[in-house]
């Protein structure tokens, strides 16, 4: 009569340790099951953990294939620890456990997002030349290259706008400087776009949009109509967000 004193053997014939996110179905382990008990203790069943994105399929009398259920997301999760446990039906039920870490490897599928859709910037006349005016920043939820973004200013909508005249962007974080000295009387306001693009393969990317509003400075003493950055526009525009409701000079 046999005694149940032999645990489940699992072989494993093929493991994979990596798996690109958004692949379809996908094969993460072949393995062979065996226990060399007689009668119910040598009768087997295998299993994994519930709640995890994974089916357990038998293939062949004692061999199981482990896959992905569907499309895994990196984003929402990078790593899954799946334990294959093998338990016989012998009395004391016997059991042998196959520990398996499973990281998910990234896909470029999601473009730099700004953390705006549109800035405004505003900028004193007679400022110096590569004066810092202000900033644009966007992020990517992608990990390694795929996460590196870098800017760039986009061809200008109006064809006579001088903009590479008029401000650069530094590729690297975003900073806009000012390339020459601005004149209100001359430019009182102009608009352009801004791209963000990561370094992925085939790269994303994303657009803002940029308005900067020139600020006149007083020649003698007035009240202060833009209160954002102290001068006084004359006359006042309409952007002013100190606008007084009559012009007084």
């Amino acid at each position: 009569m046999d005694i149940n004193d032999n645990a489940p053997e699992l072989t494993m014939s093929l493991l994979i340790s990596d798996i690109l996110e958004n692949s379809p179905e996908t094969v993460v382990a072949v393995f062979g099951i065996s226990d060399p008990d007689s009668g119910n203790n040598g009768k087997m069943m295998c299993s994994i953990q519930d709640h995890l994105p994974f089916l357990l399929k038998p293939t062949l009398e004692n061999f199981y294939t482990l896959l992905t259920e569907g499309a895994l997301d990196r984003e929402s999760r990078a790593e899954y620890n799946i334990t294959i446990t093998v338990t016989d039906l012998g009395t004391p039920r016997l059991k042998t456990e196959y520990n398996i870490t499973l990281r998910v490897s990234d896909v470029n599928d999601n473009a730099p997002a700004f953390t705006q859709t549109s800035y405004t910037l505003f900028v004193r006349e007679n400022n110096s030349p590569a004066l810092h005016i202000g900033s644009v920043s966007a992020t990517d939820r992608d990990s390694g290259t795929n996460a590196q973004v870098t800017y760039s200013l986009l061809p200008p909508q109006n064809p006579h706008l001088p903009l590479a005249s008029l401000v650069s962007i530094n590729t690297d974080n975003g900073h806009l400087f000012a390339l020459r000295s601005l004149d209100y009387k001359a430019l009182q306001e102009f608009e352009f776009r801004v791209g963000a693009s990561d370094r992925g393969s085939p790269a994303l990317s994303s657009e803002a949009l940029v308005r900067v509003l020139v600020c006149w400075t007083p020649t003698t003493t007035r009240p202060s109509c833009c209160t954002r950055c102290r001068t006084a526009p004359r006359p006042a525009p309409s952007w002013c967000p100190g606008r007084p409701s009559r012009a007084t000079w």
